[in-house]
């Protein structure tokens, strides 16, 4: 079993429904497809999240001086995780958007760039003939996340997890 920890930024009215449902909600079509959105417990994950928080205040989607930042456990079987970084699957997705050159494009945006990850995780899915509950990936810092040195450590690992049973919330903190 692994237990990776990762950190989540939102607003306190939605951390209050996670505290009492005890659950996550999905999000179903992401930038790499359905599931919840953790940036891997690293030195810079608390200042991603709020980042992320930050940003979605910016468009609009949440409101100004709520954000709280979530520290969760993830635990799930080793042979339901993906990590989406390794060479091999860097090598698949590259082969799997060679064949549909007409999906992809640098236009496209987050929701079809999740769709296309679904359909390639589904692939993976059958071929292995089993579900994977959480996938490791590389996202870009949210914008005007200046704190973050992309110039020297490459997009920031992130954890995408699509059975949200596997979370466990460990810590609530106010922004």
């Amino acid at each position: 079993m692994l237990v990776l920890k990762g950190i989540h930024g939102t607003t306190r009215f939605a951390a209050q429904n996670i505290v009492q449902s005890q659950t996550f909600q999905i999000t179903p079509t992401g930038r790499v497809g359905t599931g919840v959105y953790f940036w891997r417990e690293s030195l810079y994950a608390k200042e991603l999240a709020l980042c992320w928080y930050e940003y979605r205040v910016q468009k609009g989607d949440y409101p100004a001086h709520e954000g709280v930042i979530l520290t969760v456990d993830i635990c799930v079987n080793e042979n339901q995780w993906l990590d989406l970084e390794h060479p091999s699957y860097q090598d698949a997705l590259s082969l799997f958007a060679k064949t549909r050159p007409s999906e992809l494009s640098p236009a496209a945006d987050a929701g079809e760039l999740g769709i296309l990850y679904n359909l390639f995780i589904g692939e993976l899915e059958t071929a292995a003939q089993q579900k994977y509950k959480v996938c490791q990936v590389r996202l870009p810092a949210p914008p005007k996340c200046p704190s973050y040195p992309t110039f020297l450590l490459g997009n920031p690992l992130a954890y995408v997890v699509r059975d949200p049973t596997c979370i466990h919330l460990v810590n609530l903190e106010d922004r």
